[in-house]
């Protein structure tokens, strides 16, 4: 029974985390960039769970293709105005996120510039 117990424990600190919702646009960094969150989000007191979308002005070449949108999974501390990226996503020109998944965990709180992606969140969701 202890083993079931684990074994779906387990199950459900691995599996990602999974959000229904609409694309809410937060608007353009400096750079062009449309920035774009998803309406639906986990708050929990001060931290707020959610994705936001980055699609580039212009694709960035890697050496295993183009990258032209960016979605990333993270940790917003609103008391503190700071940002956690849980998972990282880069989506080729295809939208396929096969380049690349980053895997942080969301540990380390950061600050970020108001005109970057992840301040224009915390300035729309705080």
């Amino acid at each position: 029974m202890k083993t079931f117990a684990l074994a779906g424990l387990l199950m459900l600190c691995l599996a990602k985390i999974s959000y229904a919702g609409q694309w809410q646009e937060l608007g353009s960094t400096p750079e062009g960039n449309l920035i774009s969150v998803l309406d639906t989000q986990i708050r929990k007191g001060a931290i707020i769970t959610t994705r936001i979308r980055n699609d580039l002005s212009e694709p960035k070449l890697t050496e295993n293709g183009s990258i032209t949108r960016i979605e990333a999974d993270l940790q917003i501390n609103c008391s503190k105005k700071t940002v956690s990226p849980i998972r990282t996503f880069l989506f080729d020109d295809k939208g396929s996120a096969e380049l690349s998944v980053n895997v942080r965990g969301g540990r380390d709180f950061i600050k970020k510039n108001e005109d970057s992606s992840f301040g224009m969140a915390i300035k729309e969701l705080c």
